[in-house]
């Protein structure tokens, strides 16, 4: 009873991750879920897991001592540095924890098992999907016309359009495994897993999220190309490279529409080359009050395009200007700019990579591609060497993540809490069972 008790306070705090303007809430559920699973869990078992895992989890230690250690003794904003990690670098740090402590009990079957704790995490963002998509029907009730762009639900598109792409990762999973090993990672029927492609497709599209729309072209061709080396492996080059030509179709159609249904691509060229210009176009530094520039048709640019490319060029410079950067948080971006004399009204800088060099500086990026890169190889090796489907959805959620963040702030705020809780999660419900028996002194390959 307390084990079904707590997961769902779990499943409560992944849902409401998600929903703004309840902070109060989210720190409530997320220590309520941390005591719930640290009663289930045997601190026996933590050990293994350590070691199982140990260059992942000892390259984020080394980024959070940095993070620490740079605004400590570098940062001319010490307060400032110090209160950032303790909102947000902690707070993703306990989800991390909660992430670990749910899949130690779960494999410690105190808990309900992994297949099915990956169906309801699954669940509750199908469920957010099938709300967001009433929500814009019932606007086209009112209205007449379907809302697009915008998702009350989450607040804005972009958060949508997060949670949809980690769905979305799951999903491709669940169907490779089905095509290519005849095995379930979800626990659920065919049609509801169709269906529930066709409602995060369908939500995906009515948030209008463009980046959203390339992590999932991304993730369609990386699990076409999986599926034809399976293919070539097991049936021949012939019906691999067809299998693999017909899902490269579906998914360059896929793309074709979504370029068409979208009117800011045509002028994306053209608003990214008067972006890069940072020094002659000078709306960036106040997008919300200055005039945007004028393309060559007369026409203002696609304010997005512009504005990330501005402040991508503009972090680059900063970068270069404070190698060791100002300090962590959210909005290092424009206290970069303040300490370097530019007067311009800005937030962070779209851009996760940015905001992370520009804060943290070049140590912080080094260091934090490494951890990335450690997750990712992780998340590899134990799906090609153990066929293990926790470890490929690992693999798609560090390499999309990584990617997402060069057109978006994504590590930050709840984002960064629902992926490290994620990576916590993956990194233990993947090993496998002779790595958890080991004790402290026992060798593992």
């Amino acid at each position: 009873m307390i084990g079904k008790f707590t997961v769902a306070i779990v499943l409560g705090l992944v849902f409401v991750w998600s929903v703004p303007d309840v902070p109060a809430l989210r720190y409530w559920l997320l220590f309520l879920s941390l005591l719930g699973v640290a009663r289930l869990t045997s601190w026996q078992s933590l050990p293994p897991v350590w070691r199982a895992n140990r260059w992942v989890l000892g390259l984020l230690a080394a980024f959070t001592l940095w993070l620490v250690w740079q605004a400590v003794f570098i940062s001319h904003q010490t307060l400032w540095a110090l209160k950032e990690l303790n909102g947000q670098w902690l707070n993703a740090l306990l989800a991390l924890g909660l992430g670990v402590l749910l899949a130690c009990a779960s494999r410690e079957k105190t808990l309900l098992s992994g297949a099915i704790i990956t169906t309801t995490l699954i669940g509750v963002w199908v469920l957010q999907a099938m709300i967001a998509v009433s929500q814009s029907v019932t606007y086209w009730w009112m209205h007449g016309e379907l809302l697009r762009g915008l998702v009350p639900l989450t607040g804005g598109k972009l958060e949508m359009s997060f949670i949809l792409n980690m769905l979305l990762a799951a999903l491709t999973v669940d169907l490779l495994f089905r095509a290519c090993y005849a095995r379930r990672f979800l626990q659920l029927p065919w049609g509801l897993v169709i269906g529930a492609v066709t409602v995060s497709l369908t939500s995906l599209y009515l948030a209008g999220a463009r980046n959203g729309a390339i992590g999932l072209l991304f993730l369609a061709v990386s699990g076409s190309l999986l599926y034809s080396i399976h293919r070539v492996r097991h049936q021949g080059v012939r019906r691999g490279v067809l299998g693999g030509a017909m899902l490269l179709a579906l998914v360059m159609s896929l793309a074709v529409i979504s370029y068409q249904s979208d009117s800011r691509w045509p002028v994306f060229t053209e608003s990214t080359r008067l972006g890069w210009d940072i020094d002659g176009q000078r709306a960036w530094m106040d997008i919300d009050h200055a005039p945007l520039p004028l393309m060559k048709s007369g026409v203002a640019v696609d304010a997005s395009a512009y504005t990330r490319v501005a402040f991508i060029h503009a972090g680059l410079r900063l970068i270069g200007e404070l190698p060791l950067g100002v300090g962590y948080g959210r909005n290092a971006f424009a206290h970069a700019l303040h300490e370097t004399g530019v007067d311009a009204h800005v937030g962070h800088a779209h851009s996760g990579w940015i905001d992370l060099g520009i804060g943290g500086g070049i140590p912080a990026m080094m260091l934090w591609l490494l951890f990335m890169g450690g997750v990712i190889a992780t998340g590899g090796v134990r799906y090609f060497r153990d066929q293990n489907p926790h470890g490929l959805w690992l693999l798609f959620l560090a390499s999309g993540f990584i990617g997402r963040m060069v057109i978006d702030s994504v590590n930050r705020d709840h984002m960064l809490q629902m992926f490290l809780f994620l990576v916590g999660y993956l990194l233990v419900i993947s090993m496998r069972d002779d790595q958890l028996r080991a004790t402290w002194n026992e060798p593992f390959e």
